[in-house]
């Protein structure tokens, strides 16, 4: 019987035997390997847990700064100005032609045109056109009205603008080389034909009567023989002679007395007229509610109606003057009536201060917005002259009380306007020495 372990001796120290062991060994070893290099992979990803705590260092993690991308800065560039696009319409008012009419022939709608009519109206009356003149109608891009200009005089244009929702308007008038001139003259007739005689114009005239309306009353106050010498300014434009201009000083003899006025304007104040010695010559109160008519009957506390056919008190004066005459507040005041009746016709009461009250009787009609409280200021049209009530022809009653007592209007003596303030009395002398000098060398003839 063979002895097994002689037996494997045997078989091992066979060759072929052991080299098939040996390849067999070092696969199994390299399967090993890769078997323990994966599973070192597979335990670094998930630690196992142990009963001691390991001792490690703290480390702090700071979050990640993560900046965003940032995009290139776009190149500014200005934005472009579109400039509006207008279409402008140039002509002359026909005849008969209204606004309306010349508005509407541009597809201008009504109402705008009666919005521009009376937002214009403190301005200038736009239902006075006249034929011949001279006229512009700009228009936007979309045929909307956006100005409107109209010759009112030769050298005067009246401008009418869009600002927003409103209608702006104002006068333009050229740069005119401004001389000086001397006018005189010597009444024979009236102050009008003597103004105009002497070179003037009958707005010359109006100005004049206007400057001296608190110390003449040129209804019954002007004489033959009296006289006039004025300084006023005449405008030219490219040489040649356009309308006179302001009155910048004038003396007046008027029934024996010698009067004076000269024209001041005090920086950033408004202008006005003084007598050589720097007293005002506006007072509160005009000498007349009228312009250049005949005085037809006074102030007497019995006089025989036409109308009543008896003898009454007539504490008013009566100042006969054509149907549409415009009449004047003679001061400021304040509208406390307005009322009509069979005897005074259509009527109207200022109350003023210092206890005076004016009354206008026997008109036409009433000026604009005439109504209970409005303020008036002196010198505004109240209302027009006519013949309602008890009247035998167109005039104006005109009654004038203080503290409810009548006055006799053509006797009242005006309280006076404000002094001129010290600060300008000096540049006010040094101007009333030159003028007056100027109106001391125009020669009496």
């Amino acid at each position: 019987m063979s002895d097994p372990h002689q037996e494997n001796i045997n078989n091992s120290s066979n060759p072929k035997r052991f080299k098939w062991r040996r390849q067999v060994w070092f696969v199994g070893v390299a399967l090993i390997s890769i078997f323990l290099v994966g599973a070192s992979h597979f335990f670094e990803g998930k630690p196992t847990q142990t009963i001691h705590s390991p001792q490690v260092d703290e480390i702090e993690f700071r979050p990640l700064e993560v900046k965003p991308l940032q995009a290139p800065e776009p190149e500014l560039k200005e934005p472009e100005i579109v400039e509006p696009v207008y279409r402008l319409v140039e002509g002359s008012i026909a005849r008969n032609q209204s606004l309306s009419d010349l508005m509407s022939d541009h597809g201008i709608p009504l109402k705008t045109v009666f919005e521009m009519v009376k937002q214009t109206k403190p301005t200038y009356n736009l239902r006075r056109l006249r034929p011949g003149h001279s006229y512009s109608i700009k228009l936007n891009a979309d045929d909307q009205l956006h100005a409107f200009s109209y010759q009112t005089e030769k050298n005067r244009e009246l401008l009418i603008e869009r600002k927003d929702a409103k209608f702006v308007s104002r006068f333009i008038e050229p740069e005119y080389e401004i001389r000086m001139a001397t006018l005189q003259g010597v009444i024979k007739k009236n102050l009008i034909s003597t103004v105009l005689k002497a070179g003037g114009s009958y707005q010359t005239a109006i100005n004049l009567e206007e400057i001296f309306a608190w110390q003449i009353n040129f209804f019954k106050d002007l004489r033959v023989g009296d006289s006039f010498k004025v300084l006023i300014e005449k405008k030219f434009l490219d040489r040649e002679f356009v309308e006179f201009g302001k009155i910048r000083a004038v003396t007046f003899q008027n029934r024996g007395k010698n009067l004076s006025a000269i024209y001041f304007k005090p920086e950033g104040e408004h202008g006005g007229y003084y007598t050589a010695d720097g007293r005002p010559l506006k007072k509160q109160f005009l000498k007349s509610p009228l312009k250049y008519t005949r005085i037809t009957s006074k102030f007497t506390h019995r006089r025989f109606h036409p109308i009543y056919k008896k003898h009454m008190a007539h504490r008013a004066v009566d100042y006969a003057a054509p149907r549409g005459t415009p009449i004047y507040a003679i001061s400021d005041g304040e509208v406390i009536k307005v009322s009509r009746s069979s005897r005074s016709g259509r009527h109207i009461k200022l109350k003023h201060s210092n206890g005076y009250v004016s009354s206008y009787s026997h008109l036409s009609g009433y000026a604009a917005k005439m109504s209970r409280g409005k303020k008036v200021d002196q010198g505004q049209i109240i209302g027009y002259v006519g013949a309602s009530g008890a009247a035998t022809g167109p005039h104006l009653c005109f009654h004038l009380r203080k503290n409810g007592k009548s006055i006799n209007p053509l006797t009242f003596q005006s309280p006076g306007g404000p002094d001129l303030q010290e600060k300008n009395q000096k540049a006010f002398h040094l101007l009333a020495q030159q003028e007056m000098q100027a109106l001391k060398s125009v020669s009496n003839t």
